[in-house]
């Protein structure tokens, strides 16, 4: 099942008439949970037992660091929270040794499969943990009084399975969940809805899907294509990604606020950014204000001296990078960030201005480097990439008709148009929205019928998955 299949718009749809129908607040958050949990048993009965299972560890945890009050009984509990995600991420790697543990208690071979959404709720319960600890800590030891971070179990079970922040996210901390999830709430605007629903569904199911099939066959056969082909697949990925992510953010802040929930921004316009440090200031926020204050700052962030502060940098975006996947692409992709942020800041520190003009170009263009690293699963192929590029400029052809030259330059026309057209897009979610507040009720469906013929007609044949459903 996909967000875009016909049974879950079904589903939707039924649920929330009953879920508005439903005036009491208790009994609306117990169909919440049910959707949720329905929600990821279409995706696969596996993944729902694998969240109820670690709901019911980290519940577990919860009593356990509150009744202790322990700052050793939080981090070993955050621990176990983490080894919990290490061992379906990083499997592959164990596989061997782990088969054997289980012929040793007459077990025989199983696969294990990476459940979705993992990595996102395990850094949900790693907030709701903390504020435990830490609202608990605040506690007179010499009164019985309930830690006001501590919830029941339906209301952990609903946050760790939210179906809007399930898949993909963005990361949602749980102050900011459980504050909405105990008041009262009322239906998002319908018109920023439908707005976040056309902008989600045309940037993935329209642009990302098209920059998809540009680039694809070219990044998988590199040594086939011209120098300015493999650039411009390389800037179509860069497209690719943003539409694919910052659409399904679309979606699922469309969702949310369809039973009352808001969502953290997770997208800023990224590739505006005046640098790198900037650039994560608006690319998946929620990830990077997640590393920012759970372990950055934790670890001393800049409290330290300059170098043990880069070093602590380089860590973190290390971090990153092997939380996305579990090869030495997403290693080096991470640290190449962390590189560049080290520079950033040791610029800043001998007064030097750093990228004095140009800035956003710059940053679009190593940005886009960089996540060939991302692409490809092995380092030869990221290699082999790189070596294509240098070695395709012999491979162009000098006796080019003005046809083929036109073919060939005409993708990086058009990604160059699209980057300079950009900051002009800021403002069309506000417009689209007013758009549609101008219109009649009883006109929006003709008018969304219209829209989703459109969009029907243009899209590519099939929807592929969400790129970070994956991690």
């Amino acid at each position: 099942m996909s967000f875009f299949s016909i049974e879950f718009s079904v589903v939707l749809l039924v649920f929330f008439g009953l879920y508005w129908l439903m005036k009491i607040h208790e009994l609306q958050n117990l169909l919440l949970l049910g959707f949720n949990y329905l929600i990821i048993y279409l995706f696969s009965p596996y993944f729902a037992l694998i969240v109820g299972i670690y709901t019911c560890f980290v519940y577990c945890l919860a009593l356990f660091i509150d009744a202790a009050k322990v700052r050793f009984v939080f981090l070993a509990g955050v621990s176990g929270c983490i080894l919990f995600l290490c061992f379906f991420k990083y499997y592959a790697f164990i596989k061997d040794d782990f088969d054997s543990l289980l012929e040793l208690f007459g077990f025989g071979e199983f696969e294990i499969i990476f459940p979705l959404g993992l990595s996102f709720y395990t850094f949900n319960s790693i907030t709701y943990l903390r504020q435990v600890y830490e609202e608990g800590s605040k506690l007179d030891d010499g009164f019985d009084e309930p830690n006001p971070a501590l919830q029941s179990f339906c209301a952990l079970a609903t946050y760790l399975s939210f179906f809007a922040t399930f898949m993909a996210g963005p990361l949602m901390r749980s102050a900011f969940f459980f504050h909405q999830y105990h008041s009262r709430r009322s239906m998002g605007s319908i018109d920023l809805i439908l707005a976040l629903m056309i902008f989600g569904v045309v940037k993935k199911v329209l642009i990302a899907n098209y920059a998809q099939l540009y680039a694809t066959p070219i990044l998988n056969a590199p040594f086939e294509y011209h120098t300015f082909e493999l650039v411009g697949a390389m800037f179509a990925y860069s497209l690719w990604i943003y539409c694919d992510f910052s659409g399904y953010v679309n979606l699922v802040c469309a969702f949310a606020l369809m039973f009352g929930f808001f969502l953290p921004p997770n997208f800023n316009m990224p590739y505006l950014a005046r640098n790198l440090k900037d650039f994560w200031s608006r690319w998946h926020i929620s990830l990077s204000t997640f590393i920012r204050d759970y372990m950055y700052i934790p670890l001393g962030g800049n409290r330290h001296s300059f170098f043990a502060t880069q070093i602590l940098v380089l860590f973190a975006f290390g971090v990153s990078g092997i939380w996305h996947g579990n090869t030495w692409t997403f290693l080096i992709w991470g640290l190449l960030h962390g590189a560049g942020v080290v520079v950033l800041n040791c610029y800043k520190k001998l007064g030097i201005p750093a990228l004095p003009f140009g800035g956003a170009s710059l940053t679009c263009i190593f940005v886009s480097v960089c996540w060939m690293f991302f692409y490809y699963p092995s380092l030869e192929e990221a290699q082999a990439f790189f070596l294509a590029i240098y070695q395709g400029f012999g491979a162009i052809p000098l006796d080019m008709n003005i046809f083929d030259v036109w073919n060939l330059w005409l993708p990086l026309v058009v990604l160059v148009a699209l980057f300079l057209c950009y900051p002009l897009m800021r403002p069309w979610l506000q417009w689209l929205q007013k758009a549609l507040s101008l219109i009649h009720w009883t006109c929006k469906p003709i008018v969304l019928a219209g829209i989703v013929t459109l969009i029907v007609a243009f899209m590519p044949a099939g929807i592929p998955n969400f790129i970070y459903a994956s991690f």
